[in-house]
């Protein structure tokens, strides 16, 4: 089960809904959504993340230097996106002390006083205790007695002061020079101010959920990786014990070449189609479909292919961005495009690798890169791409052909 949420004129609701649904399924069950969580519960969760101090410390730091804030208004808008999300996820305070949440005396006024913007935090929060001595929180910890004798708070009241301050710094944003976030009253939610003033406000919460919804599908996509890795090991380790000499295995990601998009398409799409496969595209294959589309009609179909399954969110079809230290070699992009484009996507293998497994021995048999090349004869080649295949296999990465891999995936069953 996972926790999912949506926000109303009234209020912000907790759902507990199926993680095998895919996205479109669960933004359905979302808005349908009829196991509610109750103010406690949702209290209780955000109890149990341990995440509110960290945002809170770091909320008192920014509170003290607003010129930062102001300077950086319109250049940090994922940061007040986010922080939009995280203060509509909050409970106001009406709600809290409508739902008779036991608290103490002095936590009930701050409570009362939190959707104000000049909330004076007077309880010493253990976060403000640990840091009393940091030179940066010297502002927000100034009207703390940390020597008073304070009254012993539960975990819970404790997470009722930091929704407190949270939510008394939501308000304060609105009242900066900069608009940083707006508050509806009515709607009783944030919504931050994109740089295009004309935006409303149900474009702005939509804004919000899509984000929501992309950091969901993100960790959907890590899930299928880790279970797609799961069914190899399972897959070879059968292999091992019962048919030693047969390929029981293939492996579970797949990055196919120019050549074998704009050559062999058709059985790419049965391949991704499949949900055995997760079909990675390193950033080098789109930037050779881009160079070729102008004569090479195969590879204006795979542009548009490619085009259409990010758009739908593909769980099982992604774009690999370039990240760290890449294969550079300009002479021989001139001498051997063909080689060099294979060097470039070891490296993008390699990547890959790095972040599934700790170890060389723990990814080996993982990816396999797809081309529509024959290899069989590989002194045919340049001396180049000879190269090239044998950092392939030096990498621990199998390179076949396409229409060699489909017919032994077919006959696999």
């Amino acid at each position: 089960m996972r926790l999912s949420c949506s926000v109303s004129a009234d209020s912000v609701v907790f759902c507990a809904t199926d993680d095998s649904s895919d996205s479109e399924g669960s933004v359905e069950s979302n808005q349908s959504c009829r196991n509610e969580k109750t103010l406690p519960e949702r209290l209780e969760i955000l109890t149990n993340q341990g995440l509110l101090p960290a945002v809170k410390v770091f909320l008192d730091w920014l509170r003290a230097n607003t010129d930062i804030i102001v300077m950086c208004a319109q250049s940090s808008q994922s940061l007040w996106n986010r922080l939009s999300v995280l203060l509509n996820l909050l409970p106001d305070s009406r709600k809290i002390l409508e739902a008779e949440v036991p608290l103490c005396e002095e936590v009930s006024e701050l409570l009362s006083a939190c959707e104000r913007p000049d909330l004076h935090q007077t309880l010493p929060l253990p976060e403000d205790v640990a840091l009393r001595h940091l030179p940066a929180l010297r502002a927000a910890h100034k009207r703390l007695d940390m020597d008073r004798e304070s009254p012993t708070l539960s975990t819970l009241q404790e997470s009722v002061v930091r929704l407190s301050c949270i939510r008394s710094f939501g308000h304060f944003l609105t009242r900066l020079q900069g608009n940083v976030l707006h508050f509806n009253p009515e709607a009783g939610i944030f919504t931050s101010v994109s740089q295009s003033e004309q935006e409303n406000l149900l474009q702005q919460a939509r804004a919000q959920f899509r984000m929501a919804e992309e950091e969901a599908r993100r960790n959907r996509l890590m899930r299928d990786m880790a279970q797609l890795r799961l069914q190899l090991e399972v897959s070879q380790l059968e292999g091992s014990l019962q048919q030693p000499k047969a390929q029981s295995s293939m492996s579970p990601y797949l990055v196919p070449d120019t050549t074998a998009l704009c050559q062999h398409l058709g059985l790419l799409r049965q391949l991704a189609g499949s949900g055995r496969f997760m079909i990675i595209i390193p950033r080098t294959v789109i930037d050779g479909l881009d160079f070729l589309k102008k004569e090479n009609a195969g590879a204006r179909d795979g542009i548009r292919f490619l085009e259409s399954e990010f758009r739908k969110g593909n769980r099982y079809i992604r774009c690999q961005r370039e990240s760290g230290k890449s294969f550079e070699r300009h002479k021989l992009k001139r001498q051997d495009s063909d080689a060099w484009h294979l060097y470039k996507m070891v490296d993008s293998c390699r990547q890959l690798t790095v972040s599934q497994g700790s170890g060389e021995e723990d990814t080996a048999g993982m990816v396999t890169i797809l081309t529509g090349f024959h290899i069989e004869d590989i002194t045919a080649l340049s001396p180049h791409m000879q190269a090239a295949i044998q950092a392939v296999a030096v990498a621990g990465i199998e390179l076949k052909n396409i229409l060699e891999f489909y017919r032994q995936w077919k006959e696999m069953g």
